[in-house]
């Protein structure tokens, strides 16, 4: 079945299409041919505080007009990635603004990015990146467009940012573990269509096997790196094709597993998994299969602190270890629910939480957070249950 319909556009592209409008004076088209995430709707809403224009026809945006200072507070909702691409902007443009957000992202640790901004006094940088974080990454790139830099970092995180600053006009170049950003005046317009969202076609295909279901996904953003939680299920055992267009990617699965394994998760890994982790985790485990996973602590710093808070939900059928920096999981035949499955203002955990109660056969009433990331989860399990 094409599950295409309830797939949200990639999140963390659509954010940076309509905020790096304010990079330019020339107008901007960005397309988005699926439902808005409502952390990119916080996007779209926060251009009007900078003065800029924006039109919608269909599933086209127009924006237009020249960027100004807000004169009042941005709201970046539950977006961190809003968050902290604007922080990269106010270097950019020489101007502070003032974030704000909702109770889960003002009582998460930004401290990484306001000791980045700290280099940036219209002078050429030279860094390394702390954290193996593509919104650490951005904000690093878009720091050093005025006077030009050099970041070193040692795994791979997605490119979203590089793409669409090439995109308009922007040097930079990788050379292995490094990223040179050369200065520049003016960056240009541009024409942008949005795929659909990686993560969520992920957590789809994995309701997809909870229900028994074959699937399909088809015009997924085109990263290889978003791709591994994917390669990882094809080497649990699980029935997966991968499909590469020129410009997307279409994936398809049926919910049969050949020989099982056992996944570890390698320290490259996790840059490239980080939102998928706890789906992967209960996916293996539920095949009676482990599931292991270390260098992952900036999960703790996610909405909740993810470690523990699958660690809680895994520990009600499977048995578990927490580490300082990870977990495991393991699946075992006769697990019976030990217990309430929590509640959580985490739009991740709450899904987590969906699955775990539907592949043990109890009720359980999401919450709304879920639309933050995935507004039509809710339609999807619907869909699959009754089709």
């Amino acid at each position: 079945m094409l599950l295409n319909e309830f797939i949200p556009v990639d999140k963390s592209s659509a954010i940076r299409a309509f905020l790096f409008s304010l990079f330019t004076d020339d107008d901007v088209e960005v397309i988005c041919g699926s439902v808005l995430p409502e952390d990119v709707i916080s996007a779209i809403n926060c251009l009007n505080l900078f003065g800029k224009i924006v039109e919608q026809n269909g599933v086209s945006f127009k924006i237009s007009s020249k960027a100004k200072k807000p004169v009042k507070a941005i709201d970046c909702g539950n977006s961190a990635t809003m968050m902290h691409i604007l922080m990269g902007i106010s270097v950019y443009l020489g101007d502070d603004f003032e974030l704000t957000g909702d109770k889960s992202l003002m009582s998460r640790n930004h401290s990484d990015f306001s000791e980045a901004a700290k280099l940036y006094h219209g002078n050429f940088v030279e860094t390394t990146l702390t954290k193996e974080s593509a919104q650490l990454k951005s904000f690093h790139l878009i720091s050093m467009l005025k006077n030009g830099g050099k970041l070193h970092f040692k795994s791979r995180t997605r490119r979203n940012t590089e793409d669409l600053l090439t995109k308009m006009g922007a040097k930079i170049v990788e050379n292995q573990n490094c990223i040179e950003v050369f200065s520049l005046e003016t960056l240009h317009g541009y024409s942008v269509e949005i795929k659909l969202d990686p993560s969520s076609a992920f957590i789809t295909a994995c309701a997809a096997f909870v229900f028994g279901r074959s699937f399909e996904i088809s015009n997924i953003y085109h990263d290889d790196s978003r791709m591994t939680p994917f390669l990882l299920l094809q080497n649990a055992g699980f029935d997966i094709k991968i499909e590469e267009d020129a410009d997307s990617f279409k994936v398809s699965g049926t919910p049969l597993c050949k020989e099982m394994h056992d996944i570890n998760v390698s320290k490259d890994q996790v840059a490239e998994i980080i939102d998928e982790i706890p789906f992967i985790a209960f996916i293996v485990a539920r095949i009676g299969k482990t599931f292991t996973v270390k260098n992952a602590s900036w999960l703790r710093n996610k909405e909740s602190d993810r470690i523990s808070e699958s660690v809680k939900r895994f520990s009600l059928t499977f048995e578990t270890e927490e580490f300082t920096d990870g977990f495991s999981v393991s699946g075992a035949a006769g697990h019976a629910l030990k217990g309430d499955i929590p509640h959580s203002f985490d739009h991740r955990m709450e899904m987590l939480s969906s699955l775990i109660a539907l592949d043990n056969g109890v009720d359980f009433k999401m919450n709304a957070s879920y639309k933050i990331s995935f507004p039509k989860f809710y339609e999807l399990f619907k869909y699959l249950k009754n089709d």
